[in-house]
């Protein structure tokens, strides 16, 4: 008997497992071919789950964060440039294409690489990479750091020329 009411128990959770885990985007995520799927699925997985809600809340624990995420679609390239004294910028280091150690090493690109909004470090990131760059380039008047979207196409980077999330310090 013991043995059957551990087997229940175990297939219990998987099966509560199964249904916790089904990948549903949030409606207002959704693609228009999704929608209808969410719209039935959702509930039904809201209301089988909401006997067994307890547990993860009292034992604290779930885990609602995607092991392998697919790379965003929306990419970007960091710049940086000194505005000279001719009053013109000139870029010192463009990501993927300037060997900087520093900047490409994972914990600092982990302070300026966006995902759809810049980090909550990037204006202290700023100021410090305009500190450095002025440093080695004193005639410098200012330092731009800036984002390029830029587009993956067969493994390729390809510039769009369109830029974002630009901080400018003197």
């Amino acid at each position: 008997m013991v043995a059957q009411l551990r087997a229940a128990a175990i297939a219990l959770a998987i099966v509560i497992g199964l249904i916790d885990g089904l990948p549903l985007p949030p409606r207002a995520e959704a693609k228009p071919w999704q929608r209808p799927i969410v719209e039935a699925v959702a509930p039904v997985q809201r209301a089988v789950l909401a006997p067994f809600a307890w547990i993860g809340r009292e034992l604290r624990f779930s885990q609602r964060w995607a092991l392998f995420q697919g790379a965003p679609a929306q990419r970007f390239r960091m710049e940086v440039a000194g505005r000279g004294g001719d009053g013109e910028w000139h870029v010192v280091y463009r990501a993927g294409a300037d060997d900087d150690e520093l900047l490409a090493y994972r914990r600092v690109r982990g302070a300026w690489n966006p995902t759809d909004h810049p980090t909550g470090q990037y204006g202290a990131f700023v100021t410090w990479l305009a500190a450095r760059t002025r440093a080695a380039h004193p005639d410098f008047s200012a330092v731009r750091v800036r984002m390029e979207n830029v587009v993956i196409d067969h493994g390729e980077v390809r510039d769009t020329g369109t830029f974002t999330f630009v901080q400018t310090r003197p």
